[in-house]
């Protein structure tokens, strides 16, 4: 019975602390798991808060109507804003999407695949939107130009980034923009251009 104490309780010891071991590993993975998913939902989350539908709204209205922007008064102002706030918004998106990436080993996770999923079609609109309401931007005042390089650069990568990822039709969105209508299939093209909205100027008090 000593002996069998003597050399079973090492024994026991370390079984006790492989099962321990395995246990912290499992938790250690789940709490990351939990971690990256909260990262991922709160990266989409920039998309979606209040300030962002304003900003969406503000674009999407002169997008989808087809319309020149005005020179005058507060909306080419007002514009500009919503264009480079969603600019910057997909600038963090790219930004914290690449360190998910990275600290995977560029292996997608499911709270890759979750973003990936829950982004592409904003993703994929904008590759549009910001191609047509940057040229609108300039044809509205020919002597102030958009300077967007750095974040329409950052965007660019985005899309190449989903690209690898999505399927064949939205990749083609992603990717296969261009001036030319024929060429894109976004079916803002087709809209009948509405004439501009009058301007409106602030009030002074």
């Amino acid at each position: 019975m000593a002996d069998l104490l003597r050399y079973g309780a090492p024994t026991v010891s370390c079984i006790v602390a492989i099962i321990a071991l395995t246990i912290s590993i499992r938790l250690n993975r789940r709490q990351r798991q939990i971690t990256r998913l909260e990262i991922a939902r709160n990266l989409h989350g920039e998309l979606i808060s209040d300030a962002a539908m304003k900003d969406r709204h503000t674009l999407g209205t002169i997008h989808w109507q087809n319309r020149p922007i005005s020179s005058e008064g507060a909306e080419r102002g007002e514009v500009m804003c919503a264009y480079f706030a969603m600019l910057w918004r997909f600038e963090r998106l790219h930004a914290g999407r690449k360190v998910l990436l990275e600290e995977n080993n560029n292996v997608h996770d499911i709270a890759l695949t979750i973003l990936d999923r829950q982004i592409q079609t904003h993703v994929a609109d904008y590759a549009c939107t910001f191609h047509e309401l940057r040229a609108k931007l300039e044809d509205s005042n020919k002597n102030d130009p958009v300077v967007d390089d750095r974040y329409a650069i950052s965007f660019r990568e985005l899309r190449r980034s989903l690209a690898d990822t999505t399927d064949e039709d939205t990749r083609r969105k992603l990717m296969y923009h261009t001036d030319n209508s024929e060429t894109c299939g976004c079916s803002c093209h087709k809209v009948t251009p509405k004439p501009p909205v009058p301007a409106q100027h602030s009030r002074t008090s």
